[in-house]
């Protein structure tokens, strides 16, 4: 495939290499005044590779083609939109200038409201969502740094918003397996990225609360708000109709806090899911501070009880990365 991927932050950036390693022609979009130096620098990128048959460790200086300006007539087969949720007013008046030809894969996470803004620019049918399940990482002054996971459980999410599989959701799909990004195509893609979505705020609620993902996993009562903040989510989800029992793993924060405690605890602590965690709190603070606010104003608006929440908000409000 012809690749246009939206910026060279983290999951753009991986991807971007990943795709260009299995043959593909992709190419970065950048703002203006970024071009030059990263021809000349390249992305360094340091990876735990965890999938099968891959070496662990990996550092690689990652050279992608660069441009600074959409045309009408570039031809793309496949853009991919991995840029932060409160990016998008920014991207989409952008976008929604290329070829009409082009399919375009919004590849982050993304709220309920989310969709309206993105089916204002962009043609409904031309439009895929995913989830980059499969990875996570952060930036530090010279490099991006990343774990790609190897559980079958950690995939690159896609789906349509009306459920259907067509011939052009597969052959995204392909091309993703193709780079050993694990795709799963999914009949609820929605369910599942908003659920993530509550999902992903209560785990972070709970790492600023502790300060740390390291000092998180050292006392179980971390965690256990955790869980209750992501079910005081659901509660939001469900009341504007979201099937959650559709959604896995997600739906599995609903077992007794007795037997997910273990378990979450085991998650959390390994290495890779640390560096996951210090790089999406030290990367995107302001990212899941609104992430926070999104699912909580909303709850208070459908006048739903969240009492974790906002026993919480102080501790959001006043997160600093250290």
């Amino acid at each position: 495939m012809k690749i246009l991927i939206i910026g060279t932050g983290v999951i753009g950036s991986v991807y971007g290499w990943q795709l260009f390693e299995s043959g593909n022609d992709v190419t970065h979009f950048v703002r203006k005044g970024k071009k030059q130096m990263i021809e000349k620098q390249g992305i360094h990128i340091r990876c735990l590779d965890m999938r099968v048959g891959e070496k662990n460790h990996k550092e690689v200086l990652y050279k992608p083609k660069i441009v600074e300006d959409i045309y009408e007539d570039a031809n793309y087969d496949l853009i991919i939109v991995p840029v932060k949720a409160n990016q998008l007013s920014s991207i989409l008046p952008i976008i929604s200038k290329t070829n009409n030809n082009s399919d375009i894969l919004i590849l982050q996470n993304i709220w309920i409201e989310n969709i309206k803004e993105i089916e204002s620019y962009l043609i409904e049918s031309k439009v895929f969502f995913g989830q980059p399940h499969i990875m996570g990482g952060g930036k530090d002054e010279d490099s991006i740094y990343c774990t790609i996971f190897g559980s079958k459980d950690a995939p690159t999410m896609l789906g349509q918003k009306d459920g259907k599989i067509t011939h052009r959701l597969l052959k995204v799909a392909e091309v993703m397996n193709q780079a050993k990004l694990n795709p799963k195509v999914s009949k609820n893609m929605l369910t599942w990225l908003y659920t993530h979505y509550a999902e992903s705020v209560g785990l972070l609620a709970g790492v600023m609360k502790a300060g740390s993902g390291e000092k998180y996993v050292k006392q179980d009562d971390f965690i256990k708000l955790s869980i209750l903040i992501v079910r005081e989510g659901y509660k939001v989800c469900r009341a504007v109709g979201i099937p959650i029992w559709k959604a896995f793993p997600q739906v599995l924060y609903y077992l007794p806090i007795s037997l997910l405690l273990p378990q979450l605890k085991k998650m959390f602590s390994s290495k890779e899911t640390q560096l996951m965690i210090k790089g999406h709190i030290s990367h995107s603070p302001d990212e899941m501070k609104e992430m926070f606010y999104k699912v909580l104003n909303m709850g208070e608006k459908l006048n739903i009880s969240m009492p974790n929440y906002r026993n919480v908000k102080k501790y959001i409000d006043e997160f600093t990365v250290n």
